[in-house]
Order: C-alpha cells, then structure tokens, then sequence
C-alpha cells in the first residue's frame, strides 16, 4: 500500500520539494525514491551505498509495494551520481524549512563548529580536507544547519554564510577561537541573537587585554575581599566594587583518575578599551581550568604531579551571570561530543569518501537529517543509537512513519 504526500511538512514532502537536476534521458529512478531509500539505508546503518544497494535489494518486494518502483532499487552508481549533482543551497534550504517547522530557537543556545571529512580529499592531487560548518542548538541536539568550506582557515568566510541561512532570534550563539570575528558579532546581533565567543591566538591583543583586564580586577576583589572580612569582625561594613563588578562561579570534576577544577569570571562593564575596536562586546570573561591527572608508581603509590592550567577568555554581547556563562563555555563542546561523535562513530562520516561534484555536502546533510531523526523519535529515545539503527532495520514501518508523517518537534 504506497503512502499519500498529503501533509506538507513531512520529511518525504520536503525531498519531493527539491529539484531534479538529471537527464531526463536514460533516468530509470526518482530523485524522490532515491532520497527515501537513502533514508532507509543511513538509518540500518549502512554507510556507503554499495552495501546499502546489496541490503536494500533483500527488500525490494516492500519498496516496489511502499513506493512504485517500475526499475527496483538503484545501484550504488545511481545514488552516487545523484547526490553529486543536487543543488546543495536548494538542498539546504529545504532541510533548514523542515527544522524550522519542528523547533524554535528562542531562548537557546546554538553551537557552531567546523568537521573535517578526512576520507573526502583527494590525496593525489594535495587537495585539502573539506570542512563542513555544523550548528547544533544544543539545549534539544537537534542540528539546524550545515555549510561546505574547503579549508579550516576559510571557517571564517564560512560561519558568516551559515548564519545567513539560519533563523537565530533570541540564541546565545558559541562558536570556537576561529570565530571571533567583528564581522561575526555584528551578524549575529542583527539577526537578534547574543553571543559567547573565545579569544584566543587569531585575536591576540584582544587576548591579552582581556586576560590583563580580569587579572588586575581579580587581584583587586581579592584585596577588597580580605579587607572586608577584617572589618566586618570590627561590625563596620565597606564598600566593594570590585566584588560587585566581578561574578564567579566555580566547579569541581573527580573520577577517572583526574581532579579537575574550573573557575569562570565575569566582568558586565567591560572597559572603555574594548568598546573602541569591539562597540558589540558587553561583557568579558575567562575561564581557569586546572586538571590534575593522578599517576601511581609500580609500587602503587600517587606520584607528585603538577596540575596543568589553562586560561581562555571571552566576549559577550549582553551582561550575564557567571553561572550562565559558565553553561554556555562548558556546553558548547556538546557539538564535539554529542553530533560530531554520532556522526564519526555511528554514521562513519570520517571516512566517507564521496568527494564528486556536491557530493560531500549533500550526503554529509543526508546524514544531519538521519542523526535528527534519530533525536526527535520518541519510539528509540532511550536507546542507544546502535540499538535503534537495529530497530529500524527490523521495523522498516517505523522509518516510513518518519518520512510520511510529521515528525513531532521539540516543544517550543
């Protein structure tokens, strides 16, 4: 029984919307099919299409059933061809309209950051890896966004283009050192949304100003401090402005062998010094992490060990507690650990070699749309995503209920 397109915002509706940009002679298969089907396969697991092609063919009763198929399943050579001629800004376009209908970015924080598909670069002519520019909002995991860059260094070119596709109103946008850019702040608060970005080597005098900024105030509230505590025994009450222009919020992290301490200052009157070159910035901050890893000798003993420090320092758009800011600097690397993880580990993107034509983008967004997939499912939340892809082999209705019904989104 072959399923109706009726709703408009389904998955399926959203492929059916792209353009077919192939030769109508000799084509013996629908761009539309050929999405479908890469759907199938991405979510069973497969991660190159001349084993997805072998598996699909095993069901090509149900899919000559599910959706008309006159030619049966098309070879890998056809999934290939397809997905290096489609527009990938039509193709992004579509896929940005699709997430739009199912969440919202008020009040959440988007992370951007660049993903190397290293499997993608012709080594024999020195070509350089290709870098996709991914935004997660991380409060839902859901990704918004993708954009192709060719080099790291062209991340700065690039994050700006990503964020003209995006709808950002009401985010706290992060991104990495990289994107401390003035151009990028502007951006960002003319499409309404805020910023936490880290400065660090590319904006090197910014580094240090900052850096020598949030010490002397530092050694200052620590003075103002100790000089308070000496009175307050006396019963007389001073002053503190530098306690009331400081925020700190603190953290501890024990296990696995390693203590680690963080330690996160906010100033919300940022100097005159920084309002010249940066009108945007609000607030700074910095963040001290000092790690300890503990070491045992062969007779069991801990070995004397110095804890490792490490200073990063920030600019923000509006004034923010420590504690916030101290979210939005920790959280940010969930666009490490959660989607770029999924991707390598589960979906093997690292080692996609699809490089012809717009291929790397069009399939490295394939694969965005099958990781949020498996994130708005609310039949396989609490598995892992092994154990989905295991279900969605065994339950091809329930991948069909992805694609042709609206998928609920996040609650806004």
């Amino acid at each position: 029984m072959q399923y109706k397109f009726e709703p408009l915002n389904t998955l399926a509706a959203v492929f059916g919307s792209i353009e077919d940009p192939r030769d109508n002679r000799g084509k013996r298969h629908k761009l539309l099919d050929i999405f479908i089907l890469t759907v199938f396969g991405l979510l069973w697991g497969h991660t190159d299409f001349t084993n997805m092609a072998i598996e699909l063919k095993y069901y090509e009763v149900y899919f000559t059933e599910l959706l008309g198929l006159a030619s049966g399943i098309p070879s890998h050579d056809t999934f290939s061809a397809a997905f290096s001629i489609i527009n990938p800004a039509e193709f992004l376009e579509c896929f940005i309209q699709w997430i739009v209908d199912l969440t919202c970015p008020e009040g959440k924080h988007v992370a951007i950051d660049g993903k190397a598909v290293r499997a993608a670069c012709e080594k024999v002519y020195r070509k350089k890896v290709p870098i996709l520019i991914n935004a997660l909002m991380v409060d839902t995991g859901i990704c918004i966004g993708q954009l192709r860059v060719e080099t790291k260094t062209n991340e700065i070119k690039g994050i700006p283009e990503l964020l003209d596709w995006l709808d950002l109103r009401g985010a706290v946008v992060t991104t990495d050192a990289i994107g401390c850019q003035k151009e990028i702040t502007k951006i960002l608060l003319g499409k309404g949304a805020d910023f936490v970005l880290p400065v660090k080597d590319n904006q090197a005098n910014l580094h240090h100003d900052i850096k020598l900024e949030m010490d002397t105030i530092i050694a200052q509230q620590q003075l103002e401090a100790s000089a308070a505590k000496k009175y307050a025994e006396k019963g007389i009450t001073i002053a503190m402005p530098f306690t009331d222009m400081l925020g700190i919020h603190q953290e501890f992290d024990q296990g696995h062998s390693r203590i680690e301490r963080r330690t996160y200052y906010v100033c919300n009157d940022a100097p005159h010094v920084f309002k010249e070159d940066w009108p945007d910035v609000a607030a700074v901050g910095m963040a001290v992490r000092e790690r300890l890893v503990i070491h045992r000798g062969e007779d069991g003993e801990i070995t004397d060990e110095e804890p490792t420090v490490e200073t990063e320092t920030y600019i923000i758009s509006r004034p923010m507690k420590a504690e916030e800011f101290a979210c939005y600097s920790r959280h940010h690397w969930a666009i490490e650990n959660s989607l770029h993880w999924v991707l390598d580990d589960a979906l093997r993107e690292d080692r996609c070699t699809a490089r012809k034509g717009h291929a790397t983008e069009n399939i490295g967004l394939m694969r965005k749309i099958v990781y949020n997939l498996l994130k708005l499912d609310s039949a396989v939340q609490h598995m892992s995503v092994r154990a989905k892809q295991v279900y969605y082999r065994n339950n091809p209705d329930a991948v069909c209920r992805l694609l042709f019904e609206v998928v609920p989104g996040i609650s806004r």
